[in-house]
Parts: C-alpha cells; sequence; structure tokens
C-alpha cells in the first residue's frame, strides 16, 4: 500500500456526542490521500461502536484498554503514522472540506515549515461564533510563546519525520500543545495560515474547563523558562507582570506593565534573540491590550496609552480604537 500524504490523529475519549459530526468532516474532505487514525483511549461510552460503523477503507481504528491520556495517545498516534504529514483533529470539532487540501498544499510548497495552523471560529451552544488567528509568519511565533501558545492545537499539521524525531513532552499535563510548541521552536520553522479551516467546539466537559487551574499553572512554569531565552534571570516580581500580561488580566498595574514591556524591548535590542520589528510591534500590541482591559485607571488609561512610546509600533483597528477612547470619555 502507497504512503499516504497524510495521517489524520484523532484521539477519543467518550466522546460520543459529537464524534458522528467530526469523523463525516474528515470523510467529506476535497483532499482523499490520507489515513484517518482514531485512537480510542478506553471509552466507555459508544465512542468505538460510532468510530467502528464507518466502512471507509481509510479509517484505522485502534482501541486501548483503559484511558492513558492525551500526550499518551497522540504519541502512540505518531509512532503508528505511516502519512508524511500528521495532521490534529479533535473528537468534538468540525474540518471544512478544504482545509487538508490547503494544509497539505502550504506545507509542500514550503519545505522549511515542520509545523503549521490555521485559523478557526467558535461553536458555542451550537451556533458559530467569533473568529480566531494567531500570527502568520515564524518570527512573529516564536515572539508569541513568550506569553501564549501559537497555534490552535485541533488546526496543526506536522511533518512526520519532525514529530517521529520529537514526540510530544510528557511532563506539564493539560498543557501538552504549549509544552510541545516551545519544545519545537528552536528547531524548526513556523506557520500559520490566517484563513478559518475549522470549527472549534466549546463545551463544559472540555478539559480546558475541568483542569483550568492546573492549565495556568503549568502555562506559568513553561512561559518562564522560554522566557530564559531572552532574559536569562527575571524576578518574582517581573514574573507575576509578565503572566500578568499573558493572561490579559483586568487588575495590572499599567505602569508596571508598560516599563516591563519596553525593559523587554530593550533586551532584545541589545541581544538579538528576536527579529526587532516584530518584537517591538508584539510588545506594542501587548501594550495596546493591557490598556483595553483594564479600567481601575478610569479616565487615565487612553493617556496612559498614548503617552507610551510602546503605542508607535502597532495600530489597533480604528474602530476599536475609537470605542477605547469614547469607553474612557477622553475627547478625540
Amino acid at each position: 500500500m502507497p504512503q499516504p500524504a497524510v495521517t489524520v490523529l484523532m484521539p477519543v475519549h467518550n466522546g460520543e456526542r459529537y464524534l458522528k459530526e467530526a469523523i463525516e468532516s474528515i470523510l467529506a474532505q476535497n483532499f482523499v490521500d490520507f489515513e484517518f487514525l482514531v485512537i480510542d483511549d478506553g471509552s466507555t461510552d459508544r465512542s468505538h461502536q460510532i468510530a467502528g460503523s464507518y466502512g471507509d477503507p481509510r479509517i484505522v481504528l485502534v482501541a486501548n484498554a483503559e484511558n492513558r491520556g492525551t500526550v499518551h495517545v497522540l504519541n502512540q498516534g505518531i509512532a503508528l503514522a505511516s502519512g508524511r504529514y500528521i495532521a490534529r483533529m479533535d473528537a468534538d470539532d468540525i474540518s471544512l472540506p478544504d482545509r487538508l487540501e490547503r494544509q497539505v498544499r502550504f506545507m509542500d510548497e514550503h519545505p522549511e515549515v515542520g509545523v503549521s495552523g490555521t485559523g478557526m471560529r467558535l461553536i458555542k451552544n451550537g451556533k458559530l461564533r467569533n473568529i480566531r488567528t494567531h500570527a502568520a509568519s515564524d518570527p512573529e511565533l516564536k515572539i508569541q510563546l513568550l506569553f501564549s501558545p501559537c497555534f490552535f492545537h485541533p488546526t496543526v499539521i506536522i511533518r512526520a519525520e519532525l514529530a517521529k524525531a520529537q514526540p510530544y513532552p510528557g511532563n506539564l499535563v493539560y498543557t501538552q500543545d504549549y509544552n510541545y510548541w516551545t519544545k519545537l521552536a528552536p528547531l524548526t520553522s513556523f506557520a500559520n495560515l490566517r484563513e478559518v479551516l475549522l470549527h472549534f467546539r466549546e463545551h463544559e466537559g472540555q478539559i480546558s474547563a475541568r483542569k483550568a487551574d492546573m492549565q495556568v499553572s503549568n502555562s506559568r512554569t513553561l512561559r518562564a523558562d522560554y522566557l530564559k531565552r531572552l532574559i536569562s534571570v527575571a524576578s518574582d516580581e517581573q514574573l507575576a507582570i509578565h503572566h500578568a500580561i499573558a493572561e490579559n488580566r483586568t487588575d495590572i498595574n499599567l505602569p508596571d506593565a508598560e516599563s516591563w514591556l519596553r525593559h523587554l524591548m530593550e533586551i532584545n535590542r541589545q541581544t538579538g534573540v528576536f527579529s526587532n520589528e516584530e518584537f517591538e510591534r508584539e510588545m506594542s500590541r501587548r501594550w495596546w491590550h493591557c490598556c483595553k482591559n483594564n479600567r481601575k485607571h478610569g479616565k487615565k488609561v487612553a493617556e496612559l496609552y498614548a503617552s507610551s512610546p510602546l503605542c508607535r509600533y502597532y495600530r489597533p483597528d480604528f474602530s476599536k480604537y475609537l470605542k477605547f477612547k469614547l469607553r474612557h470619555l477622553i475627547p478625540l
């Protein structure tokens, strides 16, 4: 049997509610040269029966006798995958029909890129909601990792050769994607397609809802470790400011946040760890979000924002900026 271009890797554990829709979104892809590796991780509901009810020969169904956890299943799937690329899929999401076609074409045309993702649109309470995208270029994505994951995990496609040589780390569970991207960042180039190729479902049963506290704690550990690539030593107070910025907190001390972001810019100018132009833009964008999300400074927020040199490098959407100024009653 010839090697397929793509292995679509989908772990499932007690996912019967949305599984049929997820599977059929892959079977309906315009791109047909794939194997669909579905790993049932010890489900006790009808997940196995649903996945096994299809007669499509591209489906490869593997059943684990007991629940081993997401990281184990992802690495199990990577070891079993026979495709040149491995595309992630979750059992409660929907891939749009041209997802694989667009992603495979992009990876074929950009051999330097080891991992890429796409934009996505949220499904909440059964309805399509807002669109979410990440930055597109490698320098921007590596800088974004200083604050948060740079891919939407279910949208990712990765070169199988890279994944097999560098499987998911087994530590810091519930943040396996952030952990993985920080591990791969020095090893390959990243990219994102800005177009929406997946609908991501939000619901109470997700790990992100059930393990939120652990996710926050583990993300802080990863963030602090990745930050060391730019700044070797950061105090507890500095890390607290950095985490507050990354988490989009609404109780940020804005002068402290501005001082920290300017400090990071100065260090990057000296060390050249990241592309300076992209780094300045990202610090400026973070400053905008700090001010936009924080109201405790009252009418002074817009003044604080505009008086900082940080506002030079990123321009928010005009309608959002207008709303921001009107909210704080600052004359235009």
